[in-house]
């Protein structure tokens, strides 16, 4: 059997590439009916005109995407700045409030300032649990002037 298989209805083989017997016919010298010619010259003009249609388009499109493109990183980079003067100001606020642990108060209230006692956090302790109990602890120990180690070394 020919590679490419037989042409159905008859026995020749079809050969890829061979020359076909339908092919369009020759183009002759002959000169275009005028019908022919104005209808190629108004499809050509709206052909042009599309094409400039979809260019605009296509120009606007790319514009706004680059000013959209440029909006978010303007406002990527604004947020960004603002949680990097955040974060520093939260630190030094930390660092001042850790270096004033170790004045004033009795030695509870100065612990009671490096603990959260608010119950909130990754785990906040519900009401029984043991760093609920905890924080009460640590609440009446801040309190109390008497309390065991409460007047420091």
């Amino acid at each position: 059997m020919a590679p490419g298989g037989t042409i159905t209805g008859s026995t020749l083989p079809y050969l890829p590439g061979a020359p076909s017997s339908f092919t369009a016919p020759a183009r002759s010298d002959s000169p275009e009916p005028d019908v022919i010619r104005e209808w190629r010259e108004r499809r050509d003009l709206q052909v042009q005109h599309r094409d400039e249609i979809s260019s605009e388009r296509k120009a606007k499109t790319i514009k706004e995407a680059q000013e959209n493109i440029d909006d978010f990183y303007d406002n990527y980079n604004n947020k960004k700045d603002k949680e990097i003067a955040k974060t520093k100001r939260e630190a030094e606020e930390f660092l001042a409030n850790r270096d004033d642990t170790t004045a004033g108060g009795t030695s509870w209230e100065r612990i009671a300032k490096l603990v959260d006692l608010s119950g909130k956090g990754v785990k906040g302790g519900a009401s029984g649990s043991e760093k609920q109990r905890f924080r009460e602890l640590l609440l009446s120990l801040r309190k109390d002037d008497k309390a065991p180690g409460a007047t420091g070394y």
